[in-house]
């Protein structure tokens, strides 16, 4: 590995850390409830719940808890309290990042001696911000992981830089991966589309061994809990749930919405750079176009506009197809080796400004308050205030802050909802749960219903009536604030129980700018 490419790498990772490495929103994330899943099989025999309960149904609600659903990244929620327990949350944060390193280095590492630096070191520069744009603890970034590993030994497989043996390793860790993330099934649409350009261009032992491969593959994906039901899960996760997420909603949905998003210009640039790119490598190099790498992109420029939670993949799979096409225009002469040379001097001085001003004007930039591992200061205050109340339920929880409850009250109380729409029927979320916060009629219906004894909010949700829901309860008299801050705000009932709590810690409206 040349000095070169060493400086490229350091300063293309570093900047992507910037996006990637940020501190822990724990109140509105699904973290939480990963890794009680992972606590709650390794541990199963301590708690009053079986494994398969923890697979099959929704045991974490009081409302729903029969309710089938398919926990389609469980072996995530393992993984993930099993790194919590050794390193905490700090340790999350440092996983989740350095996957989305590597996955980066990986895909640009094969093409180290085939590119020069200055034509490497501006294309992964202009796809940082997409690749970027997941910074939350997810599932996913372990299908990031294997799509970047699934490409680049297919590409060095192509190139005849590696033997066919390397191959195998995709169907063992599609054995691994099927349990991660729904992202399992690009494995074999990955495989697919190289085995289909090499039937195109005739390279039939390549052919035959990748059918193999991915033959194998293919049962491999059978390896989890559901069977078949769990391989074409990916497909009907996405129906109609009676609740928009928005991580699932289009890109021209969201502006519509009012969402301001500065990848959302980025994409139609990066997309419109993919369109023409593609378009002129095929008329003048039809010969040597690649048609696997193209239609991967395409495939998640499609996925990505339809729902930005593809964002971050797509960035990726436009890493090996720009590199593909700068490889095929490229024609190394003295005058590039020379160029080069300058490059690398400039990168090397580039570098050393960076740091100067991130370290003298770090305040000042946007990433500077979120930039970091670990939890955010103050995240768990509310919880602390619940446990060192003693405060219990039955709880009305919103959507978002479902999966920290679920992580802080481990099985003790259950919740409302929680941030798993595939985990409630329509019904209940169409005619309960959404009315009852728009309607005081439903409200006080469900009021009757479960007997909620506590209000617990993520403060900013910007559904359209959560807001208006909150407003209310300040109003009402039959509830007191009793707990606010930047996250989260608390409520109880007016009742005997915590008639002490509220006389001590009972908010004023004023506080809330209510008259």
């Amino acid at each position: 590995m040349n000095k070169s490419f060493i400086i490229l790498s350091i300063c293309l990772l570093f900047l992507l850390s910037l996006f990637v490495f940020q501190k822990i929103n724990l109140t509105n994330i699904d973290l939480g409830r990963h890794i009680v899943n992972g606590k709650l099989f390794l541990n199963a025999q301590n708690f009053d719940i079986s494994r398969d309960a923890l697979v099959h149904t929704n045991f974490f609600s009081y409302t729903n808890p029969d309710f089938p659903f398919i926990n389609h990244h469980l072996g995530s929620g393992i993984l993930f309290y099993i790194i919590f327990l050794i390193l905490g949350f700090g340790g999350l944060s440092l996983l989740y990042g350095g996957i989305i390193l590597f996955s980066t280095f990986l895909l640009f590492y094969i093409w180290r001696n085939k590119i020069p630096i200055f034509i490497l070191f501006p294309i992964i520069l202009f796809l940082i911000p997409l690749i970027g744009e997941r910074t939350e603890v997810r599932p996913e970034v372990f299908g990031y992981l294997f799509i970047s590993i699934i490409i680049t030994l297919l590409l060095l497989y192509d190139s005849d830089r590696i033997q066919k043996k390397w191959l195998y390793t995709i169907p063992v860790l599609s054995l691994f991966f099927v349990n991660m993330h729904i992202y399992f099934i690009f494995y074999p649409f990955i495989l697919g589309l190289f085995l289909f350009e090499n039937l195109i261009r005739k390279n039939f032992i390549k052919v035959k061994n990748l059918s193999i491969v991915l033959s194998l593959s293919i049962l491999a994906l059978f390896v989890n809990p559901y069977g078949f039901k769990g391989i074409i899960y990916p497909f009907i996760i996405f129906k109609k749930y009676g609740y928009l997420v928005a991580e699932n909603q289009s890109i021209s949905f969201l502006i519509n919405y009012g969402v301001r998003n500065p990848n959302f210009f980025w994409w139609k640039i990066a997309t419109i750079f993919l369109i023409l790119t593609s378009l002129f490598i095929f008329l003048k190099h039809r010969n040597k176009f690649p048609i696997a790498l193209f239609l991967i992109s395409s495939t998640f420029a499609i996925l990505s506009f339809l729902g930005i939670r593809h964002f971050s993949l797509y960035g990726l799979s436009l890493i090996p197809l720009f590199l593909n096409y700068s490889y095929i225009l490229y024609t190394k002469t003295e005058d590039t080796q020379k160029l080069e040379k300058h490059i690398i001097r400039s990168i090397g001085i580039s570098v050393f400004m960076l740091i100067f001003i991130l370290f003298f004007f770090r305040t000042n930039l946007p990433f500077y308050t979120t930039f970091g591992i670990g939890l955010k200061e103050n995240v768990n205050n509310s919880m602390n205030f619940y446990k060192t109340q003693d405060i219990t339920g039955p709880i009305f929880s919103n959507y978002d802050i479902g999966s920290y409850l679920i992580f802080h009250l481990d099985e003790k109380e259950k919740v409302f909802i929680d941030n798993r729409p595939e985990a409630y029927p329509v019904s209940f979320l169409q005619n309960e749960y959404i009315p009852m916060q728009n309607d005081d009629t439903v409200w006080d219906k469900e009021q009757n219903k479960w007997q909620f004894n506590v209000i617990y909010f993520y403060r900013l949700d910007m559904t359209p009536w959560a807001q208006e829901f909150l407003i209310k309860r300040i109003s009402d008299p039959l509830w007191a604030p009793v707990f606010v801050d930047d996250y989260t705000i608390i409520f109880l009932n007016r009742n005997e129980k915590n008639a002490s709590i509220i006389k001590q810690y009972e908010l004023p409206k004023s506080m809330f700018s209510i008259k």
